[in-house]
């Protein structure tokens, strides 16, 4: 199982099967005000933008992580 390292102003690690289970992992960590885990991805997504400007999916859980990834805010540790 793969070690995840997310950096998005708090640094902290969670070993995962797939980079989406940084969802859950930050839903529990930042508890959010949102009907369901849609509307907590969108939340997500425009926070990380408007952080670093970058471009972020988030049509599912697999597609913000990616979208993490490609900028800078979770790297995989093998």
């Amino acid at each position: 199982m793969p070690k995840f390292v997310v950096d998005i102003g708090d640094y902290f690690e969670f070993w995962g099967q797939t980079a989406g289970e940084v969802v859950p992992v930050m839903q529990e960590r930042y508890k959010a005000y949102v009907e369901d885990e849609h509307d907590y991805l969108r939340d997500m997504a425009i926070t990380f933008c408007e952080w670093n400007g970058g471009n972020y999916y988030y049509h599912s859980r697999d597609a913000l992580a990616e979208s993490m990834i490609e900028n800078g805010l979770l790297e995989v540790i093998d």
